[in-house]
């Protein structure tokens, strides 16, 4: 069978110009030989489509004179002892604090094991990696590079998709919101609610190992003037706090009547059913009443629901996604790599699963920046001991690719067209 595409291997190749920007490697050792070696083992490698460039420093001295000039620099591989017996060490201290570098990868690479302890030096201080120079083979270091600089690229990528700005149909706006607008389609989503005529696809949500269905999410859309439009449109354009409590609760009561439908067709498991929310008003007290109520309504478990939070939603209801998290709700962050959320509030947020964007799902296999992302992004989720699924997916080579990552949920037209419901 053809391996597709994204796995195939390329031999090493050296690009040039600016579409090929060298990855700055700084090699910090006192032994000349050392660079001698390392330049011939580095000569030709290549990591993603760019060449390595390998600097050399032979002192701590020389590497803080350096750095200061390239703050760029991806992966440093340094000795302990050089002009002083902890010179390395406070080199690796003069990048972290005072430079305030956390980016750059350092590898000690050290001579002398009995002047700087592994253990130790692990605990003690921020490194990426530590090896005895007696055991590298010219295979290893090759390797210790590349999986360095893979790391840097992750930690790059993701610093860049944080910046990216949010979807167009979020900040619809550009200023305040416009009032008169704001009136008119807010009678239009109470009429919507009246006569109850807003519409929900349902899209399929399939574990990516067993090819089994495991939750279906609402893809509301509202009628109005303006056309039919989708939660994320209505939040841009109005933040009346009534009205949109009123649509989440419309739309609790519609995802456990789904849910229910589900339980009563003989489904096993019956699959969980995704919602968004809308209001950003609501106390944690409220939202925690509506799910109860809309729980109870249907005679539904917690099991049966999943809530879905943009990162500064989750944030403000904190409580009420613990207290419905104990219901058995799962929680799902929605947009991540749109919004800054960094690692600490993560791992506060504490969610069930994180969603990867379309943005960073469509043609993954073609667009190298957005599978480094996204496969950051999986991997982040199962260091955290949370599930991680992805959005849009649309042909059979980006589904092969989430399989192959190890992605545990996915959804879109390669797996499951959405279905009026």
């Amino acid at each position: 069978m053809t391996a597709p595409s994204w796995l195939r291997a390329e031999p090493p190749r050296t690009l040039t110009g600016p579409q090929a920007p060298p990855w700055h490697v700084l090699l910090v050792d006192d032994a000349p030989e050392i660079h001698e070696v390392t330049r011939l083992v580095l000569a030709d490698a290549a990591f993603a489509g760019r060449p390595i460039e390998l600097s050399s420093a032979l002192s701590a001295a020389e590497a803080r004179a350096y750095l200061a000039a390239h703050p760029g620099t991806a992966l440093i591989l340094l000795d302990v002892v050089m002009e002083a017996d902890d010179a390395g060490l406070e080199l690796v201290r003069h990048i972290r604090d005072t430079l305030g570098d956390h980016d750059v990868q350092i590898i000690l690479r050290t001579g002398q094991p009995g002047m700087a302890p592994e253990r130790e030096v692990i605990t003690r201080y921020e490194i990426n990696g530590y090896f005895l120079k007696t055991e590298l083979t010219a295979q290893k270091l090759t390797s210790i590079v590349v999986t360095g600089l893979r790391t840097y690229e992750t930690i790059m990528a993701l610093r860049r998709a944080r910046t990216l700005a949010t979807l167009p149909a979020i900040n619809d706006t550009d200023g305040p919101i416009d009032r008169e607008r704001e009136r008119n389609l807010r009678a239009d989503l109470e009429a919507a609610l009246r006569a109850d005529t807003w519409i929900v696809h349902a899209l399929p949500q399939i574990d990516l190992a067993s090819s089994a269905l495991k939750g279906v999410e609402m893809k509301p859309v509202w009628p109005t003037k303006e056309g039919a439009l989708p939660p994320e449109r209505i939040a841009a354009l109005t933040d009346d706090p009534a009205l949109l409590l009123s649509l989440d609760e419309a739309m609790l009561r519609r995802a456990c009547m789904i849910a229910r439908a589900c339980r009563d067709s003989g489904e096993t498991p019956a699959p969980r059913v995704s919602m968004p929310l809308l209001s950003k008003h609501s106390s944690d007290a409220q939202l925690i009443a509506m799910v109860k109520a809309s729980l109870a309504e249907a005679k539904l478990h917690g099991d049966a629901l999943d809530l879905q939070f943009s990162g500064a939603l989750l944030d403000a209801r904190r409580e009420a996604a613990r207290a419905l998290q104990a219901l058995g709700v799962s929680i799902t962050l929605v947009d991540f790599g749109l919004e800054r959320i960094s690692l600490l509030d993560l791992q506060a947020l504490r969610p069930n699963r994180i969603k990867i964007h379309s943005k960073f799902v469509s043609d993954v296999t073609h667009q190298h920046e957005r599978a480094v992302v996204a496969r950051a992004i999986v991997a982040l989720a199962h260091t955290l001991g949370v599930s991680a699924i992805a959005d849009g997916v649309s042909d059979s080579e980006d589904l092969q690719f989430f399989r192959w990552e190890g992605c545990d949920l996915g959804q879109g037209d390669a797996l499951a067209a959405a279905r009026r419901v």
